[in-house]
């Protein structure tokens, strides 16, 4: 095998394929990246086992032919080689040799392995497709996968989970304890899907490949879900699991509504998380018609902040995680937002304002 490419080229998807590499034992051959060049085109592949990566760039083809290479190891190389000249790439007595094509000022060798050891890949259909706006499904993604569960013994909840509902397209996540849930409808008609449990090192994976503008397709069949975005193919094996039923948690009205402003609030919560205790992570808030008092304590003090809101209701006291507060008060992309609650011990939701798509739940802690 022989071809000539450029070095930025090759490194951007060497880049894109590590991420679906078996990284705790670099003997396994899903360590190592396929590189199958014929007819000027490199067609790069990498999996390990559960998800896969297929990228194709233009080379100059001068013996087709495929082998595979420790991907790390390549990646490495290439992070240290000038971006701007092109390579020539070899191989020839299961060593993959890299040189400069213009002159022989370094010459790199790294060990191969035959391409017949390569393990077989998740084939797509075209036809299983649909496309969905890049920017919305992002958006959806950053609104909910923060709120998933680090518990792998409730592996079920370390996924978000989508489905279509209705006209809408649903995403939540949740560890128990919150849920994040966002509700949308796309310009255009997104059909039937099978209701899925995603990874969040598949959408972490699509967001990095991603450009953030234009269409992508999905598929989810046969246990995996499939993408084509921005000219590559990616896969994941769906997690499985029955995933709780996410509207049971969500109130379907709240009696009280406190507005506030999202900046002030988390002005507050930075300043009073300095003096919270952070076994507990308790913050508490003190609601009446003249603001909210914000306070934290720990065993070397405590910190109190009242900022302005606007609430018509009986004088009541809630306490949060204040890490599940803050994360979800940084979604929230509107000047304001309202918490909105029952009672001292029922969820809590946060809500932009005007209210828009999604909505975030915190379960209370004891007062």
């Amino acid at each position: 095998m022989k071809f000539i490419c450029s070095c930025e080229s090759l490194k951007k998807e060497i880049g894109y394929a590590i991420n679906f590499t078996t990284k705790r034992n670099a003997l396994a051959i899903t360590s190592n990246v396929l590189l199958e060049n014929q007819n000027n085109i490199l067609t790069i592949k990498s999996t390990d086992g559960k998800n896969g990566f297929v990228g194709r760039i233009e080379v100059e083809t001068i013996i087709p032919g495929s082998t595979t290479v420790i991907c790390e190891k390549l990646f490495d190389v290439l992070k240290n080689i000038s971006s701007d000249i092109s390579l020539e790439f070899s191989e020839e007595n299961e060593k993959l040799s890299i040189k400069n094509s213009t002159d022989s000022k370094f010459l790199i060798n790294i060990r191969t392995i035959s391409s017949e050891k390569f393990p077989d890949m998740q084939e797509f259909v075209e036809d299983d497709y649909f496309t969905i706006g890049q920017s919305d499904f992002f958006d959806m993604v950053d609104k909910t996968s923060f709120a998933v569960s680090r518990d792998e013994s409730r592996y079920f909840l370390t996924g978000v989970y989508m489905e279509k509902k209705d006209d809408k397209v649903v995403m939540v996540a949740t560890d128990g304890k919150r849920l994040a849930c966002v509700k949308r409808v796309f310009e255009n008609e997104i059909p039937t899907f099978t209701p899925s449990i995603l990874s969040t090192q598949f959408l972490s994976n699509l967001r990095m490949i991603g450009s953030g503008d234009g269409v992508m397709s999905l598929a989810f069949k046969n246990s995996y879900a499939y993408a084509n975005i921005e000219g590559h193919f990616i896969y994941s094996l769906i997690i499985t699991g029955n995933y709780p039923n996410y509207e049971r948690v969500i109130p379907k009205e709240f009696s009280s509504r406190c507005r506030l402003n999202t900046s002030d609030m988390l002005d507050a919560i930075n300043l009073i998380s300095v003096m919270i205790e952070m076994k507990s992570k308790k913050i508490f808030f003190d609601i009446n018609h003249d603001g909210v008092m914000v306070s934290g304590e720990d065993n070397d003090g405590d910190s109190k902040n009242i900022i302005k809101c606007d609430y018509e209701g009986p004088e009541v006291k809630l306490s949060f995680n204040y890490n599940f507060l803050q994360e979800s008060i940084k979604k929230i992309d509107s000047e304001e937002f309202n918490l909105c609650f029952n009672s001292s011990n029922s969820a809590i939701g946060l809500l932009s304002e005007p209210e828009k798509d999604y909505i975030f739940i915190i379960m209370p802690m004891q007062a």
